[in-house]
């Protein structure tokens, strides 16, 4: 594709430069909020789940572990799509 260069470089109008650093600081802040969250929901979920049995608890910590994981990614993907990329 011969025109796929130039077709890239047209997608952001010229008002659409360099962010200021407070918008990056921000979405630096929602990065750090998801980790946050999500290590809490992990501790949340380890916590109540002291009472169970081992084979249960196992899961339920496994799914504690992947609902941070996807906290995680969801912090990630809100802070590029909304703060990060240029337009």
């Amino acid at each position: 594709m011969p025109t796929a260069p130039a077709w890239a470089t047209t997608q952001c109008p010229a008002e659409f430069g360099p962010k200021h650093p407070s918008v990056n600081m921000l979405g630096w802040c929602v990065v750090a909020a998801g980790i946050a969250l999500g290590v809490a929901l992990l501790a949340f979920t380890i916590a109540r789940s002291r009472r169970l049995r081992r084979p249960a608890r196992a899961a339920v910590i496994a799914l504690g572990m992947l609902s941070m994981l996807l906290v995680w990614v969801m912090g990630f993907a809100l802070a590029f799509s909304l703060f990060f990329f240029a337009c």
